[in-house]
């Protein structure tokens, strides 16, 4: 039986307050927004109130509302995939096409390679019954993948948009999301392809490269001649909506998920004019004011820190360890080979290993698909956290250091 209309709009009420409360109370100590709706999802699930007010918890959140919540989150999720798309500009690569790709892919494939070898060790200790090389490529996705959302809003907070480090970080992002959508569409479709459908990747790969190579050209020619101009706001924002829509259900009828097919939308929209901006300025506070904690909710409900023993506590330990060293490591050493210093090379290392929001999403692929164990699920969802509160902190630490060498150069 349905809950009552009143009890699910109470309950997006108070997930909508909670998430802004925990996003502004962080935001006041120097962590991204993000990180407090995170964690404001987790204080309500089950390793929060649910462990020392079970009743409370149950009240608030009923499991008969949970459905209801989901589908809103993942209304959210589509509107976010598409900004994600649009905000991927490669534009951001000229004059740096070499250092950008180099930077990008190390970023992307060393912490990857490193996550391949440990899931080797972590695959038997948490089974799902998925085929071995799907579980390996998402461990190897989830810990090489950068929010790119979240490390925009860093590089603007400290100012560092006008610098290398900051402008090679926010383009080194755009190609290791690519990289990274790109790789979890193919394991959904291995996945997929373990349940009979061998033909989901080429089916995921035509709509791509249809987008890509026939739909975007055109919108770029159109966008050049004036024609988007002539169209209003609202126009072009409900075309923009209903494709991202039509393509989240194409992508999720031939089991590629949802998330693949706005963030293809995203990437086709014209960059002349203004219509890229317009369409970010427009839908950016709706969907992570509105609907994107939802997201945060279901995502935290599905966290249980007290279902974790040593053992799992020694997986997250060597989790972090690889996924922070790989990606520092990965995206400051072509920048040293190129000649930076060390300072400039390990901020730009520091930026590119923010996860934050980017992360959940993969993560939520992996726990609806079945890839992910709920153990693990957690696990992975702790590094995402610690990864992301980490960031400030080492760029203060690395100024810091920066500073302190400079002193000791000027002093006799």
């Amino acid at each position: 039986m349905n809950p009552p209309l009143a009890q699910i709009f109470l309950t997006l009420a108070l997930i909508i307050a909670v998430a802004r409360l925990g996003g502004a109370l962080f935001e006041r100590i120097g962590q991204p927004s993000v990180v407090g709706e995170i964690a404001a999802g987790i204080a309500l699930g089950p390793s929060a109130l649910g462990l020392v007010a079970p009743g409370t918890s149950a009240a608030l959140v009923p499991t008969a509302v949970a459905p209801f919540i989901q589908v809103v989150s993942q209304i959210g999720l589509v509107v976010f995939m598409m900004l994600v798309g649009v905000e991927v500009d490669m534009s951001m690569l000229s004059g740096k096409v070499r250092l950008v790709t180099a930077v990008g892919l190390s970023a992307t494939f060393v912490p990857f390679g490193l996550a391949v070898l440990l899931a080797l060790w972590v695959r038997p200790l948490y089974p799902t019954g998925v085929p071995a090389a799907a579980f390996i490529l998402f461990f190897g996705v989830a810990l090489s993948v950068t929010a790119f959302p979240v490390l925009a809003r860093i590089v603007r907070e400290r100012g560092l948009s006008d610098t290398p480090a900051g402008m090679v970080a926010l383009a080194a992002a755009a190609v290791i999301d690519v990289l990274a959508w790109g790789v979890l569409s193919v394991v959904t479709g291995v996945v997929a392809a373990g349940h009979g459908a061998g033909w989901l990747p080429l089916s995921g790969i035509a709509f791509a490269l249809v987008m890509l190579l026939a739909v975007r050209p055109l919108l770029a020619r159109a966008a050049r001649r004036g024609l988007l101009d002539r169209c209003s706001d609202g126009t072009v924002l409900v075309a923009v909506l209903s494709a991202a829509a039509l393509a989240a259900c194409f992508t999720e009828s031939i089991g590629l998920h949802s998330i693949f097919g706005p963030f293809v939308v995203g990437l086709v929209v014209p960059r002349s004019g203004n219509i890229g901006r317009m369409i970010t300025e427009r839908l950016t506070e709706a969907g992570s004011r509105l609907l994107l904690p939802a997201f945060f909710v279901v995502a935290g409900m599905s966290v249980r820190i007290q279902t974790l023993n040593g053992a799992d506590l020694a997986v997250l330990s060597g989790t972090l360890a690889v996924a922070v060293a790989g990606k520092i490591g990965g995206g400051a050493a072509p920048a040293r080979v190129a000649g930076w210093d060390n300072h400039s090379a390990m901020t730009l290392g520091i930026l590119l290993n923010t996860r934050g929001l980017t992360e959940l999403v993969v993560l939520g692929v992996g726990l609806t698909d079945g890839i992910l164990a709920p153990r693990l699920y957690t696990i992975l969802v702790l590094m995402a956290i610690v990864t992301t509160v980490a960031t400030g902190p080492l760029l203060a630490a690395t100024e810091r250091s920066k500073l302190l060498l400079r002193r000791k150069e000027v002093l006799p």
